[in-house]
């Protein structure tokens, strides 16, 4: 049936389906075909539950690669000729939740744990999900949530994140006795979550620098090959500005080498030849890389962001000690008390014990928190250098045009003020005098954060340190400013004094807006903004160390910590604009 009309009484009733989503035709739809789509809903419903009880029963007794083919068609109804060992789980129109379904079906149908990280793996397909749930059926034992915190465990203990439930005894009694890390300029940067938006820029600034050293950046992104990892990480540079990639490539020529692995996966999914390369070449290991998302929980997240952090700790303790330079998160600040979370303070004390929940983000900020403890267990077994980074918001680049993070809240903030005209008078309570509080927007400039973290990070200190890389400054810039700022550079932008007026009717104005702007709006986030926000007027957390190491260290010729400024926020404009999102 051709979309756009009216379903004939000729046309076939499977075929009418395909058009129910389509809100303009749902009550021409339901009018007609009421209680024959209701029926036909009934039968679809009934043969979904059907073949996904027979999967359950006996889908584990089948050829795995079938089985995992037949579970992708029943869960997302696709048809058969869509449904191929060749085929991704995010092309067939599954997102993270259906992911996380289908995992835990797999994990009903053959007893081992698939995470959504290897469903959705952009570089995978159904045919590697099928051999990832093999390996494991033949043996291949790697960590999971039940072997080190016990089954259905909901309160997560820091005592349970022992080195040794990850790694083989014969590197752990090796690493007290490893040579120091080498002196001076690291030569050789081993890079982890070069794609993600400050992997990137990281991955920019260390190419910048193995320029004036002769030195080498080893990326390691997930991809069916080597080649297929270097397009990735080329297109992740092809994103808006032209002038960016055209350095980029002049710098990757002769510094940059990419290899395909997998955070998740022993080894890092690198074979044996090249794992002892890197383990006797590598100098640092720079490690951002993570499976970012605030919705899956923490046994969804285990696999990249525990056990991919368990096994850089294994290259680090390989042939010779490698500092490691860890992002964490500000969320790791969940579940400790308020004026206890610190930058010097061991995060075995200040946070032994964590509680798995469905609140924001706790799977992501509990797996970020494992990985801190992985690494403090790491330090003391053999005295390890390791640097951690906690991390607020990441904001666009202050130079490159159209790079900001696409889907971060802060960006879907200037695409819904920008798309619907409308702001609130405040997006803080009321001061003591009733008018505008004075508050404090936490988010810093990306290359900022990525010169930071890179220069002090690699700047050869021994022990373990800890850094809240946060905006701190009491200085009256906040959302609010921000508004400010973009009427003042030509937006046309109303304020509403009324916030739930405010609330509801930029609700009705985002989901009448094009899918395009609509999906990078507020929209997905909007309950989050059901009242106005308390008003911080500095950092939520303290920050005397990073800022004294950043005026010590100067990274990338920043003297301080920057105050966010006009220039970025017109900057924010017109790059969403650029990408297309208004």
């Amino acid at each position: 049936m051709t979309a756009g009309r009216a379903p004939s009484t000729t046309d076939n009733i499977a075929g009418t389906t395909v058009l129910v989503t389509d809100p303009l035709l749902r009550p021409r739809l339901r009018e007609r075909y009421g209680e024959r789509l209701d029926q036909l809903y009934a039968e679809l419903a009934r043969a979904e539950n059907d073949e996904l009880a027979a999967l359950r029963a006996s889908g584990a007794d089948q050829p795995v690669q079938e089985t995992v083919i037949r579970a992708a068609r029943a869960l997302l109804g696709a048809s058969s000729t869509e449904v191929t060992p060749d085929a991704t789980f995010l092309d067939l129109g599954g997102d993270s939740l259906s992911a996380l379904s289908f995992s835990n079906l797999l994990h009903d149908v053959f007893g081992v744990e698939v995470p959504v990280g290897v469903v959705i793996n952009p570089a995978g397909d159904l045919r590697s999900v099928a051999a990832h749930i093999e390996r494991l059926r033949d043996g291949d034992a790697v960590p999971t949530p039940a072997s080190v915190h016990g089954p259905d465990a909901v309160e997560i203990r820091a005592e349970h994140l022992r080195l040794d439930a990850f790694l083989d005894p014969a590197t752990l009694a090796a690493a007290p006795g490893l040579p120091a890390p080498a002196a001076g300029e690291p030569q050789t940067v081993l890079l982890t979550g070069a794609t993600g938006f400050l992997g990137r820029f990281m991955c920019l600034d260390r190419l910048e620098q193995a320029a004036r050293t002769g030195g080498t950046v080893v990326c390691v992104v997930r991809g069916s090959d080597d080649a297929a990892a270097r397009r990735r990480l080329d297109e992740t540079f092809d994103s808006g500005d032209p002038e960016l990639l055209r350095h980029y490539r002049a710098l990757a020529e002769e510094h940059l080498e990419v290899l395909a692995g997998d955070l998740g996966s022993p080894r890092l999914g690198l074979d044996e030849a090249t794992w002892e390369r890197l383990a006797s070449e590598v100098d640092v290991v720079l490690h951002p890389g993570a499976l970012v998302n605030h919705v899956l929980p923490y046994g969804q997240l285990f696999g990249p962001n525990v056990v991919g952090t368990a096994e850089v700790v294994r290259l680090a303790l390989t042939t010779r000690l490698k500092p490691v330079v860890y992002l964490s998160t500000i969320g790791v600040a969940d579940q400790i008390p308020a004026g206890s979370f610190a930058e010097e303070t061991d995060i075995r004390e200040m946070s032994a014990v964590r509680h798995v929940h469905d609140g924001y983000a706790n799977g992501y900020a509990m797996s970020k928190w494992a990985g801190e403890v992985l690494l403090r267990e790491a330090h003391d077994l053999c005295g390890l250098p390791v640097t951690v980074f906690r991390s607020d918001m990441i904001l666009a680049h202050t130079r490159w045009a159209g790079q900001l993070n696409v889907p971060d809240v802060f960006t879907r903030l200037i695409v819904t003020l920008l798309a619907t005209g409308l702001a609130p008078a405040s997006f803080y309570e009321p001061g003591p005098d009733g008018g505008r509080a004075r508050a404090h927007y936490d988010g810093l400039p990306v290359d900022f954060s990525a010169a930071a973290v890179d220069g002090i990070g690699t700047d050869g200190s021994a022990g373990f340190r800890t850094f809240h890389l946060f905006n701190p400054h009491d200085d009256g810039i906040s959302l609010d400013t921000f508004v400010d700022w973009l009427v003042e550079a030509g937006h046309t932008v109303t304020r509403l004094d009324d916030y739930v007026e405010w609330r509801d009717r930029v609700e009705t104005a985002l989901r009448g807006l094009p899918e395009q702007q609509r999906k990078h709006s507020l929209l997905p986030v909007l309950r989050s903004y059901d009242k106005p926000a308390d008003a911080v007027p500095g950092s939520a957390a303290p920050t005397a160390a990073f800022r004294a190491a950043v005026q010590a260290a100067r990274p990338g010729g920043w003297t301080d910590i920057p105050h966010l400024d006009r220039a970025l926020i017109e900057k924010y404009a017109a790059d969403v604009r650029l990408l297309g999102l208004v």
